[in-house]
């Protein structure tokens, strides 16, 4: 695994584990519990990103075997 990946892998995890205790403490229709899911949905769509570009750089590395 890279390691830029790891990290953003690792960002994903903490925002989720910050988004259910501000969900807990403040309810699910926070204005803070929901700007915690939104940076969520873009740590996600970005790793989303990566994983998808890397396997068309493998596919496309691997077209003329």
């Amino acid at each position: 695994m890279m390691p830029s990946r790891k990290v953003t892998i690792e960002k994903v995890e903490e925002k989720r584990q910050e988004m259910i205790k501000l969900g807990a403490i403040y309810g699910l229709t926070s204005l803070l519990t929901v700007q915690a899911s939104q940076e969520l949905d873009t740590l996600l769509n970005a790793l989303a990103s990566k994983r998808d570009s890397e396997y068309f750089s493998l596919q496309e590395a691997y077209r003329y075997f």
